[in-house]
Protein backbone atom coordinates (compact mmCIF):
# COMPACT_ATOMS: atom_id res chain seq x y z
CA UNK A 1 0.00 0.00 0.00
CA UNK A 2 2.61 2.05 0.65
CA UNK A 3 4.88 1.58 -2.46
CA UNK A 4 1.70 2.14 -4.22
CA UNK A 5 1.44 5.30 -2.45
CA UNK A 6 4.65 6.24 -3.48
CA UNK A 7 4.76 5.47 -6.85
CA UNK A 8 0.94 7.65 -7.46
CA UNK A 9 2.59 10.47 -5.59
CA UNK A 10 5.43 10.17 -8.27
CA UNK A 11 3.48 9.60 -11.15
CA UNK A 12 0.95 12.77 -10.15
CA UNK A 13 4.25 15.06 -9.34
CA UNK A 14 5.79 14.17 -12.87
CA UNK A 15 2.52 14.79 -14.44
CA UNK A 16 2.23 18.39 -12.82
CA UNK A 17 6.08 19.05 -13.15
CA UNK A 18 5.64 18.35 -17.29
CA UNK A 19 2.13 20.49 -17.26
CA UNK A 20 3.52 23.39 -15.87
CA UNK A 21 6.49 22.78 -18.27
CA UNK A 22 4.30 22.90 -21.06
CA UNK A 23 2.55 26.14 -19.73
CA UNK A 24 5.35 28.16 -18.02
CA UNK A 25 8.42 26.84 -19.94
CA UNK A 26 11.25 29.30 -21.42
CA UNK A 27 10.85 29.68 -25.15
CA UNK A 28 13.79 27.36 -26.09
CA UNK A 29 12.17 26.22 -29.31
CA UNK A 30 8.90 26.69 -31.11
CA UNK A 31 7.24 25.07 -33.61
CA UNK A 32 4.93 26.90 -36.48
CA UNK A 33 3.22 26.39 -39.67
CA UNK A 34 1.82 28.84 -42.42
CA UNK A 35 0.71 29.00 -45.55
CA UNK A 36 0.82 31.90 -48.68
CA UNK A 37 -2.06 33.38 -50.32
CA UNK A 38 -3.84 31.82 -53.00
CA UNK A 39 -2.00 33.54 -55.98
CA UNK A 40 1.35 32.20 -54.68
CA UNK A 41 0.28 28.99 -52.46
CA UNK A 42 2.63 27.65 -50.33
CA UNK A 43 3.14 25.28 -47.26
CA UNK A 44 5.83 26.26 -44.07
CA UNK A 45 7.23 24.79 -41.90
CA UNK A 46 9.14 26.91 -39.61
CA UNK A 47 11.63 26.15 -36.10
CA UNK A 48 12.97 28.95 -34.37
CA UNK A 49 15.32 28.10 -31.37
CA UNK A 50 16.27 30.72 -28.62
CA UNK A 51 19.70 32.22 -27.95
CA UNK A 52 19.17 33.79 -24.66
CA UNK A 53 16.84 36.68 -23.54
CA UNK A 54 16.92 38.80 -27.03
CA UNK A 55 18.46 36.84 -29.57
CA UNK A 56 17.06 33.59 -32.11
CA UNK A 57 17.55 31.79 -34.97
CA UNK A 58 15.87 29.27 -37.53
CA UNK A 59 14.90 27.89 -40.38
CA UNK A 60 11.32 27.77 -42.45
CA UNK A 61 11.23 24.95 -44.78
CA UNK A 62 8.25 25.98 -47.53
CA UNK A 63 7.10 24.51 -50.78
CA UNK A 64 5.86 25.90 -53.38
CA UNK A 65 2.87 24.42 -55.18
CA UNK A 66 3.02 26.39 -58.22
CA UNK A 67 0.91 29.89 -59.39
CA UNK A 68 -2.66 29.25 -59.14
CA UNK A 69 -1.77 25.61 -58.18
CA UNK A 70 -0.29 25.27 -61.97
CA UNK A 71 2.76 22.84 -60.79
CA UNK A 72 4.88 23.67 -64.10
CA UNK A 73 5.05 27.28 -63.11
CA UNK A 74 7.47 27.95 -60.16
CA UNK A 75 7.15 24.92 -57.98
CA UNK A 76 9.25 23.19 -55.52
CA UNK A 77 10.72 23.88 -52.43
CA UNK A 78 12.50 26.43 -50.58
CA UNK A 79 14.65 26.80 -47.54
CA UNK A 80 15.18 29.92 -45.39
CA UNK A 81 17.66 30.98 -42.23
CA UNK A 82 16.78 33.56 -40.47
CA UNK A 83 17.96 35.68 -37.44
CA UNK A 84 15.41 37.66 -34.77
CA UNK A 85 16.25 40.01 -32.32
CA UNK A 86 13.34 40.27 -29.69
CA UNK A 87 13.01 44.04 -28.12
CA UNK A 88 12.48 42.46 -24.56
CA UNK A 89 12.94 39.45 -22.67
CA UNK A 90 12.20 36.48 -24.11
CA UNK A 91 12.27 34.39 -21.85
CA UNK A 92 9.29 35.73 -19.91
CA UNK A 93 6.81 32.72 -20.01
CA UNK A 94 4.21 34.24 -21.76
CA UNK A 95 2.97 37.45 -23.76
CA UNK A 96 3.51 39.36 -26.80
CA UNK A 97 6.67 40.97 -28.24
CA UNK A 98 8.06 42.49 -30.75
CA UNK A 99 11.23 41.40 -33.20
CA UNK A 100 13.84 42.37 -36.03
CA UNK A 101 13.91 39.62 -38.31
CA UNK A 102 16.54 38.78 -41.60
CA UNK A 103 16.85 36.22 -43.10
CA UNK A 104 18.37 34.58 -46.53
CA UNK A 105 17.59 31.16 -48.38
CA UNK A 106 17.25 29.23 -51.53
CA UNK A 107 14.91 27.58 -53.87
CA UNK A 108 14.49 24.98 -56.16
CA UNK A 109 12.07 25.79 -58.78
CA UNK A 110 10.28 24.40 -61.90
CA UNK A 111 11.10 26.49 -65.62
CA UNK A 112 7.86 27.43 -67.09
CA UNK A 113 9.42 27.80 -70.50
CA UNK A 114 10.07 24.19 -70.07
CA UNK A 115 6.93 22.62 -71.02
CA UNK A 116 6.75 24.29 -74.12
CA UNK A 117 6.56 21.68 -77.24
CA UNK A 118 9.16 22.29 -80.07
CA UNK A 119 12.23 21.13 -78.57
CA UNK A 120 13.92 17.41 -78.43
CA UNK A 121 14.30 15.71 -75.33
CA UNK A 122 18.13 17.41 -74.85
CA UNK A 123 15.76 20.80 -74.88
CA UNK A 124 17.73 21.73 -77.57
CA UNK A 125 15.59 24.34 -80.71
CA UNK A 126 14.55 22.57 -83.84
CA UNK A 127 14.73 24.99 -86.18
CA UNK A 128 12.28 25.26 -89.89
CA UNK A 129 14.79 26.98 -92.04
CA UNK A 130 13.99 29.16 -95.05
CA UNK A 131 14.01 26.31 -97.68
CA UNK A 132 11.56 24.30 -95.44
CA UNK A 133 14.49 21.99 -93.76
CA UNK A 134 14.92 21.37 -90.01
CA UNK A 135 18.58 22.01 -88.36
CA UNK A 136 19.50 23.03 -85.35
CA UNK A 137 21.23 26.20 -83.98
CA UNK A 138 24.79 25.57 -83.39
CA UNK A 139 27.44 28.04 -81.48
CA UNK A 140 30.71 29.09 -83.49
CA UNK A 141 31.93 25.42 -82.22
CA UNK A 142 29.78 23.77 -84.77
CA UNK A 143 28.16 22.45 -80.82
CA UNK A 144 24.32 21.92 -80.70
CA UNK A 145 22.79 25.08 -78.50
CA UNK A 146 20.55 24.12 -75.59
CA UNK A 147 17.95 26.82 -75.01
CA UNK A 148 17.25 26.90 -71.42
CA UNK A 149 20.25 27.92 -68.72
CA UNK A 150 19.08 25.74 -66.26
CA UNK A 151 16.42 22.68 -68.06
CA UNK A 152 13.50 21.99 -66.18
CA UNK A 153 14.28 23.74 -62.96
CA UNK A 154 16.65 26.86 -61.75
CA UNK A 155 17.94 28.21 -58.61
CA UNK A 156 16.58 31.43 -56.78
CA UNK A 157 18.54 33.23 -54.61
CA UNK A 158 16.91 35.91 -51.80
CA UNK A 159 16.92 37.20 -48.69
CA UNK A 160 14.59 39.78 -47.06
CA UNK A 161 14.25 41.99 -43.60
CA UNK A 162 11.07 42.20 -41.87
CA UNK A 163 9.36 43.56 -38.36
CA UNK A 164 6.86 40.83 -36.47
CA UNK A 165 4.75 40.58 -33.48
CA UNK A 166 4.78 37.05 -31.46
CA UNK A 167 2.45 36.21 -28.93
CA UNK A 168 2.83 33.07 -27.09
CA UNK A 169 -0.13 32.10 -24.83
CA UNK A 170 0.05 30.40 -20.91
CA UNK A 171 -0.57 27.04 -22.46
CA UNK A 172 2.16 27.84 -24.81
CA UNK A 173 0.31 28.38 -28.26
CA UNK A 174 2.25 30.51 -30.68
CA UNK A 175 0.65 33.00 -32.80
CA UNK A 176 3.01 35.25 -35.23
CA UNK A 177 2.75 38.31 -37.83
CA UNK A 178 5.37 39.94 -39.60
CA UNK A 179 5.82 42.28 -42.95
CA UNK A 180 8.67 43.32 -44.59
CA UNK A 181 10.67 43.74 -47.63
CA UNK A 182 12.38 40.59 -49.33
CA UNK A 183 13.74 40.08 -52.63
CA UNK A 184 14.52 36.83 -54.97
CA UNK A 185 16.47 36.63 -57.80
CA UNK A 186 14.46 35.97 -60.95
CA UNK A 187 14.53 33.29 -63.30
CA UNK A 188 17.48 33.11 -66.19
CA UNK A 189 15.49 31.59 -68.27
CA UNK A 190 17.57 30.88 -71.81
CA UNK A 191 21.78 30.24 -72.23
CA UNK A 192 23.72 33.17 -73.60
CA UNK A 193 24.56 30.92 -77.08
CA UNK A 194 20.68 30.66 -77.82
CA UNK A 195 20.66 34.84 -77.17
CA UNK A 196 23.34 35.52 -79.34
CA UNK A 197 21.91 33.18 -82.07
CA UNK A 198 18.52 34.73 -82.18
CA UNK A 199 19.57 37.82 -82.25
CA UNK A 200 21.83 37.68 -85.18
CA UNK A 201 20.44 38.70 -88.06
CA UNK A 202 22.17 36.39 -90.06
CA UNK A 203 20.03 33.29 -88.49
CA UNK A 204 16.82 33.66 -90.91
CA UNK A 205 14.24 30.92 -89.71
CA UNK A 206 10.69 30.64 -88.55
CA UNK A 207 9.95 27.86 -85.56
CA UNK A 208 7.77 24.92 -85.55
CA UNK A 209 5.30 26.28 -82.87
CA UNK A 210 4.28 29.03 -86.08
CA UNK A 211 5.74 32.08 -83.97
CA UNK A 212 8.30 33.80 -84.09
CA UNK A 213 10.50 33.71 -81.45
CA UNK A 214 11.88 36.96 -79.47
CA UNK A 215 13.66 36.44 -76.57
CA UNK A 216 13.25 40.11 -74.98
CA UNK A 217 9.57 39.56 -75.06
CA UNK A 218 9.40 36.10 -73.67
CA UNK A 219 12.40 37.23 -70.68
CA UNK A 220 10.58 40.85 -70.21
CA UNK A 221 6.80 38.94 -69.69
CA UNK A 222 7.95 35.99 -67.31
CA UNK A 223 9.87 38.75 -64.98
CA UNK A 224 6.78 41.05 -65.04
CA UNK A 225 5.26 38.01 -63.68
CA UNK A 226 7.48 36.77 -61.52
CA UNK A 227 7.82 40.59 -59.57
CA UNK A 228 3.83 40.63 -59.15
CA UNK A 229 3.88 37.05 -57.73
CA UNK A 230 6.84 35.15 -56.12
CA UNK A 231 9.13 37.73 -56.51
CA UNK A 232 6.99 40.89 -54.83
CA UNK A 233 9.00 42.74 -52.77
CA UNK A 234 6.39 42.68 -50.04
CA UNK A 235 6.71 39.97 -47.49
CA UNK A 236 3.65 39.47 -45.15
CA UNK A 237 2.82 35.83 -43.28
CA UNK A 238 1.19 34.48 -40.50
CA UNK A 239 1.87 31.44 -38.81
CA UNK A 240 0.26 29.12 -35.99
CA UNK A 241 2.33 26.90 -33.87
CA UNK A 242 3.59 25.83 -30.37
CA UNK A 243 6.61 25.47 -27.77
CA UNK A 244 8.39 22.71 -28.25
CA UNK A 245 10.70 21.28 -24.59
CA UNK A 246 13.23 19.21 -26.40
Amino acid sequence: MKKSFICLFLLLLSISIFAQNNEHSDRKHTLTIGSGLPIVQKSMLQFEHSLGSNWAMGENLAYHWGLLGATQVWSGPKLELFGRYYFKDQTIKYGGNWFAQAKGGVAYLTNPLASVTGFDEDMELQIIDTSGNTVYAVNSNNERIKIFENGNNWISAGGGVAIGYKNITCKGWVWEAFIGYHYWSSPNYFTKDFEEWVEDPQNEYTDDIGTNITIDDIEDGTDYLWKLTYGFPVDLQFKVGKILNW
